[in-house]
């Protein structure tokens, strides 16, 4: 036997991919960043791929399952995320695969009736959550968690935090922490950090790789809408039900409703059906009859309409958005 890998960057190559997936009745997805066959001489056995730190869309042949290929598999690429000090990284598979993996160093994160994600046993969930609640002061009273990308923080972000913070005890912001914004996470971090601090009762905390990520819902950040991203919504909130709530002694999580984005929306309403009670829908904030949103504030810096955008964001994000930083985002 002659094993050996083809890293898949033709059409030819990505052909034999969707071929064998199909054959086993997967689907071929198109959100990744490497896709590798594995051939034994001159025949095409096996297909693994990646999108950022997680592993999915892997197969076998049918006549030679049962001989290890998947071990062979996984080999590679986990040798490859070691390659690039990728330490932390997931698994997707579906539930009626989810046996042949039971096997391997991983370890079952959550799962539904289309998804099944697995996490390597490096820093798992419940120490990653346990290391952020360690942050914070015992809960007292009632305390409501809000997710946020803030993508630039806007006077709307700013108007459900207060609304938040006047009703509950307690209010912890989990900022999304994958960086696929136009504003990078650290300038998110500090300018929510700063538009908060007369809140007291607001803590503000990195949203974890278990949260709208790369590994529990990638397509949120194409703002696609499909099959296969109501799966993945699915999957997020469930472990947020699941991990965050009991972790966090959560008694609420607050959203505000969404009448322009439609990924965010269709968000909002399968978190209606997982969180059910637990979930507080705020009115969106308006200026001028006009629902404040970062996309807008986007195009008006885009456009270079600074005046326009003054009223419809805090101070902290104004002075970053006026910074020499803050306009290079857009005109670089």
């Amino acid at each position: 036997m002659a094993y050996h890998f083809v890293v898949v960057k033709n059409e030819s190559e990505k052909e034999k991919t969707r071929h064998l997936l199909e054959s086993l009745h997967l689907t071929m997805d198109n959100h990744v960043s490497s896709t590798y066959n594995l051939y034994d001489d001159q025949e095409m056995i096996g297909t693994i791929s990646t999108h950022e730190n997680v592993i999915k869309m892997i197969g076998v042949v049918t006549n030679r399952q049962g001989e290890q290929l998947t071990a062979i598999l996984l080999q590679h690429v986990i040798r490859h995320f070691e390659e690039l000090q990728i330490n932390k990284y997931f698994l997707f598979t579906k539930p009626e695969n989810k046996h042949l993996f039971m096997g391997y160093p991983f370890s079952l994160v959550y799962e539904t009736d289309q998804l099944v994600l697995f996490e390597n046993k490096l820093y798992p969930i419940s120490d990653h959550l346990l290391a952020l609640k360690l942050t914070l002061k015992p809960k007292h009273g009632e305390r409501a968690a809000i997710v946020m990308n803030c993508n630039p923080m806007t006077k709307g972000h700013l108007y459900l935090i207060e609304t938040c913070a006047k009703e509950m005890n307690d209010v912890i912001i989990f900022l999304v922490e994958e960086n696929k914004s136009v504003f990078p996470f650290e300038v998110r971090y500090q300018i929510v950090k700063k538009a908060t601090k007369h809140l007291k009762n607001v803590h503000v905390l990195k949203s974890t790789p278990y949260i709208i990520s790369s590994a529990t819902f990638p397509t949120y950040f194409m703002k696609e809408l499909s099959d296969i991203s109501e799966a993945y919504m699915n999957l997020d909130i469930s472990i947020f039900k699941y991990y965050f709530f009991p972790m966090f002694e959560l008694n609420y999580r607050y959203v505000g409703t969404e009448p322009t984005d439609l990924t965010t929306e269709a968000y909002n309403e399968v978190m209606k059906k997982i969180i059910g009670e637990k979930l507080k829908v705020i009115p969106r904030k308006s200026h001028h009859d006009m629902v404040i949103s970062a996309s807008i504030v986007r195009k008006l810096m885009q456009e270079k309409k600074y005046k326009d955008i003054k009223p419809l964001v805090p101070k902290a994000t104004f002075n970053f958005l006026m910074s020499k930083e803050g306009k290079a985002l857009f005109h670089a």
